[in-house]
């Protein structure tokens, strides 16, 4: 690859936070940023939530003594052990009988070539070096300076003091409250960490035969099909074979989503642009793709195309591409770049696809769209269409669309855009339900997640999906829902649902 193509190098999946927030009354105790672990040193501390967070997915524990110690100092083989309990696919070995607890933890560090300094002293481990650990982690080790712009930049880390590299205050030590917060901001944000050798993952898939599965063996079989309608076939041909769309919706790329959403057991979005479909995305059992449907294995896609793309390269920018934990792939085909969605509570079945015309991909050369009233519009429908195809595939029903709770999530989003922020609690203090009160709304059940990031309301929708609080929101009993989508702010969308039960 040439040098000018790795100058500017832009994630295709950055800046994603989600999190969810549900109560349902008369209950006066609503709490939603809280600790729930029980700690006896923890309950007002600024990193409740992450500490939280960390117990409850077996990152860290407490004391026997009832306590957390959130402010106690960190070692390296503390920090190294806390991280890499975050992912539990990286292979550990058992620590050998007369060895160091910690050897297999820095024999993993070591084998990804991490900047470790072997050394179990608190005095001498410090957030500089947490900097260079979690920064080599994602690209290869880098100087201390570069590491810490490296989190500023990705928004791991907002500083000590200010958002720079002094203010960052390197030579401080890390507490335990700190770690754990780090590690969240890196999980939240679904970073992966790069492979063993330390560099980053290859550009180009495996060809499917390599792979082990069998190629293609028509352009036909390799082409995705969503309600028997092909890339490249006539707008006409659309209307004729699947009559009028309920409506049609501004898309990211800049043409419009026909949506289909008359029956959502067989939900479609069908992309068209100059007379021809551009685009398809299907939640439904209404698709094919060589031998591939809705509720295929992972593994079987994985067979048959190898590991999806680490990047795909527009004119001189290459995008490089970060799954999370695995919740969706991308690949190139002859026509199109083909995503498959997987639903990581139902063993990693495929859920969705979309496919995006390889011309209409390279034509969007910026990671976000260009902000407009109608694209907004677009997404607060689509991701509460995407809501009830969800429901409806899974036996609940549809939610019902609720103009005034829809004006609460709106102003919600706003608010996040305009003041520079992301959580269910305003900076005036307000909670969701302040503000659904202020709003006229009388409940008996009520429910927020939020989002922001994400380039479209595909790609919100199925990350809350996958994300076990805001499932539960979403395959609730609630009743109604509203959304709510602004563009602003350091995350540049955001996104607000809504939900409630009338009292």
């Amino acid at each position: 690859m040439q040098t000018k193509l790795a100058a500017r190098l832009l994630p295709l999946a950055i800046a994603i936070f989600l999190s969810p927030l549900s109560t349902f009354l008369p209950s006066q105790h609503q709490v939603y940023a809280a600790d729930v672990t029980g700690f006896n040193d923890t309950a007002r501390h600024w990193g409740a939530t992450a500490i939280s967070w960390g117990v409850q997915n077996n990152i860290v524990n407490g004391y026997d003594d009832g306590s957390f110690r959130p402010d106690q100092s960190v070692s390296e083989p503390e920090f190294l052990a806390m991280l890499l309990r975050a992912y539990p696919e990286v292979n550990l070995a058992a620590a050998a009988s007369g060895s160091a607890w910690y050897k297999p933890y820095y024999d993993v560090a070591d084998s990804r070539k991490w900047p470790v300094l072997h050394n179990t002293d608190v005095a001498k481990f410090n957030r500089g070096l947490v900097a260079q650990i979690i920064t080599a982690s994602q690209k290869g080790t880098q100087s201390m300076s570069d590491s810490i712009q490296y989190l500023l930049d990705q928004g791991l880390s907002e500083g000590k003091t200010a958002a720079t590299v002094a203010g960052y205050q390197a030579a401080d030590r890390l507490s335990r409250a700190e770690a754990v917060q780090f590690i969240r901001n890196v999980k939240q944000k679904q970073f992966q960490l790069i492979p063993n050798d330390g560099a980053l993952v290859p550009a180009s898939p495996t060809p499917p035969q390599a792979q082990g599965g069998s190629a293609p063996t028509s352009a036909a079989a390799n082409t995705v099909t969503v309600k028997g309608i092909h890339i490249g076939d006539a707008a006409e041909d659309v209307i004729t074979k699947l009559g009028e769309p309920s409506r049609k919706d501004l898309s990211e790329y800049g043409f419009q989503w026909f949506i289909y959403n008359q029956d959502y057991s067989s939900y479609a979005q069908i992309g068209i642009s100059e007379g021809r479909v551009v685009g398809l995305y299907s939640t439904s059992a209404n698709w094919q793709y060589n031998g591939l449907a809705d509720g295929s294995a992972k593994s079987a896609v994985l067979k048959l195309y190898g590991q999806p793309l680490a990047s795909i390269t527009k004119g001189n920018t290459r995008f490089n591409m970060n799954y999370g934990s695995g919740e969706y792939g991308t690949y190139e085909t002859t026509d199109a770049y083909v995503t498959f969605f997987y639903d990581l509570h139902r063993n990693d079945v495929v859920t969705s696809i979309q496919a995006i015309a390889k011309p209409t991909e390279q034509t969007l050369t910026a990671f976000y769209p260009e902000p407009s009233v109608t694209l907004v519009t677009a997404y607060e429908r689509q991701i509460f269409d995407l809501a009830n195809a969800a429901r409806v595939k899974l036996g609940k029903p549809a939610f019902t669309w609720d103009d005034k709770i829809a004006g609460t999530a709106r102003k919600h989003s706003a608010d996040m855009a305009a003041n520079n922020y992301f959580a269910h609690e305003s900076k005036s203090g307000a909670s969701p339900f302040d503000r659904m009160k202020t709003d006229g709304i009388v409940m008996r059940a009520a429910a927020e997640n939020i989002a922001a990031g994400q380039t479209s309301a595909i790609f919100a929708h199925e990350g809350w999906m996958n994300s076990e609080g805001h499932r539960k929101n979403l395959l609730s009993d609630i009743q109604r829902l509203g959304v709510g989508v602004a563009f602003g702010g350091k995350m540049t969308i955001y996104y607000t649902q809504n939900f409630y039960t009338p009292q």
